[in-house]
């Protein structure tokens, strides 16, 4: 077992577009280094996290390469981790060369990229039905490309909604609202009985938007075979009306243009709004910032109808098509993922789901305690059977993401009307898939 380390990288990812190298006549002789003839797993493996440097992260993967070593004696497992910005351009130069990792710790969209290019092993048939069937649907299916398995579900979080109940035991707002009108409604008797504005409709780069558009329309695409399906949608229409109305009354606060996470958890700690979505981490600079709003803090499902799709953010493993150890390297990734250390990791890191289903079944996340964070975590794990990626990895990805932001913006300060919203988004959307030719749906 060789020492946790922490790597950086520079260089240029033009470098490494080009992969039609990996099938080169060398792979299937490297991979063969890793395996003894008796077919025992021996050599190297090695996997690569994203972001999870330090405790206490060193000790939990200290002791999965201790555990998985006792497993396979002959084999030595090197764990490193590389910041997550920077894992995807490495990944990429490493197949354009030798020194290729053996598992690698991907998010959807890095997953689907890298896998384009041919750069992923597919593991459709290299991992067991026992395996596949051992993950809640949703996560599974993030690691889906082409009808092809690439990836494994690790970990995850989705979207719950926060409320400060002190603020709405104020206003007499004993439920969450679960559509829009609801919304408009509980938020505007929050805003009177408080005097402050109560709700936030987080934008972020305009991802968030959309996969409220889609929990919205609740299983009818707003995008169709790369077509926008937004128009005539009189759900959409409706909650850009409401969000529209909400800013010009006050109960949406000015700064929602801005409209980052970052800004609702201020706003959120500083007791000028009462109502918003994001994860389960959200409270956690609220926990030692404002302790007052943190044990007034309450959780619940996201505002939206109880069988609405809910998004899922997945960080996965996923093993490069070059390998040279490819038994062992997926040997590993089940290992990793199966459900007595996805359960492990969650408590560690505190703030996370698993994605197997045993491990939603420990008592940690069926009874984890009454503090504001627990009631998250309970939440969110609710969810998870309706829980998918609502936008799947595209190349227009920035274009649609920067289109909805803008226009989403313009409609809430009443630039545009609501209407013309919608048609112009639709417009840009389809500007966007017209440019890369993507037929997605979604």
């Amino acid at each position: 077992m060789k020492k946790r380390t922490k790597t950086w990288v520079s260089g240029s990812l033009a470098a490494a577009l080009s992969l039609s190298l990996i099938a080169c006549s060398n792979g299937e002789e490297e991979k063969a280094k890793g395996s003894s003839k008796d077919g025992e797993l021996s050599g190297e493996v090695t996997l690569w996290t994203a972001s999870l440097a330090g405790e206490p992260f060193d000790t939990y993967f200290k002791n999965i390469e201790k555990d998985f070593e006792k497993l396979h004696p002959k084999l030595d497992v090197v764990i490193e981790d590389v910041p997550q910005n920077e894992m995807e351009q490495k990944v990429l130069t490493s197949l354009t060369g030798n020194d290729v990792p053996d598992v690698v710790n991907l998010n959807p969209h890095y997953m689907s990229n890298i896998a384009a290019q041919g750069g992923l092993l597919d593991l459709t048939d290299a991992v067991s039905d026992e395996t596949k069937d051992s993950f809640v649907e949703g996560p599974y299916q993030s690691g889906m490309y082409d009808d092809k398995l690439y990836a494994l579900p690790w970990y995850l979080t989705t979207t719950v909604s926060w409320y400060n109940n002190d603020a709405f035991s104020k206003a007499g707002v004993s439920e969450l609202p679960t559509d829009t009108k609801g919304l408009y409604e509980a938020a505007k008797k929050v805003k009177e009985a408080t005097g402050k504005p109560s709700y936030f409709p987080v934008i972020n780069d305009g991802n968030t938007i959309m996969e409220k558009m889609v929990s919205i329309a609740n299983g009818t695409p707003i995008v169709e075979d790369g077509k926008a399906k937004i128009e005539d949608n009189k759900d959409l229409l409706e909650f850009f009306e409401a969000t529209q109305k909400m800013y010009k009354e006050g109960i949406i606060p000015q700064e929602a243009a801005e409209g980052s996470i970052k800004t609702g958890q201020e706003l959120y700690m500083a007791g000028n709004v009462s109502l918003l979505e994001g994860g389960v981490t959200f409270l956690g600079p609220i926990e030692s910032g404002a302790p007052d709003v943190y044990k007034a803090s309450k959780a619940g499902q996201p505002l939206n109808a109880a069988e609405a799709p809910v998004n899922v953010a997945v960080m996965n493993f996923a093993v490069p098509a070059k390998t040279k150890n490819e038994a062992a390297a997926v040997a590993l990734a089940e290992f990793v993922s199966n459900a007595e250390n996805q359960l492990e990791f969650a408590k560690t890191a505190g703030t996370v789901l698993p994605a197997t289903k045993k491990s939603l079944e420990d008592d940690y996340f069926k009874n984890p305690g009454d503090s504001p964070k627990a009631f998250g975590m309970l939440e969110a794990s609710k969810s998870l059977s309706r829980a998918e990626v609502l936008i799947p990895p595209t190349e227009n990805s920035a274009d649609l993401r920067t289109a909805t932001k803008n226009i989403f913006i313009q409609n809430l300060q009443g630039k545009l009307s609501p209407k013309e919203a919608l048609k112009e988004l639709a417009s840009e959307w389809n500007k966007a898939f017209e440019k890369t030719g993507e037929k997605v749906t979604f």
